[in-house]
């Protein structure tokens, strides 16, 4: 998709220091595939212990071995 941005130039060139003979466009794509990457993360750390998973694998198994 092509886009239109204003970005903080000391901001892309401290990105692009980081990752040295990378183009803007593969820096900014790795810069938003660690951020959602690291947000995915912390929503999953956020909901940790708050699930209730019911375990039906002894279920799946006993109809498994039924002929």
């Amino acid at each position: 998709m092509r886009t239109t941005l204003n970005l903080d130039d000391s901001l892309i060139e401290a990105l692009l220091l980081r990752l040295p003979g990378v183009t803007k466009t593969e820096a900014i794509e790795r810069a938003l595939r660690a951020f959602l990457a690291d947000d995915a993360a912390a929503r999953l750390r956020a909901i940790a212990g708050h699930l209730d998973i019911e375990d039906v694998s002894p279920g799946m198994r006993a109809s498994d071995r039924r002929p």
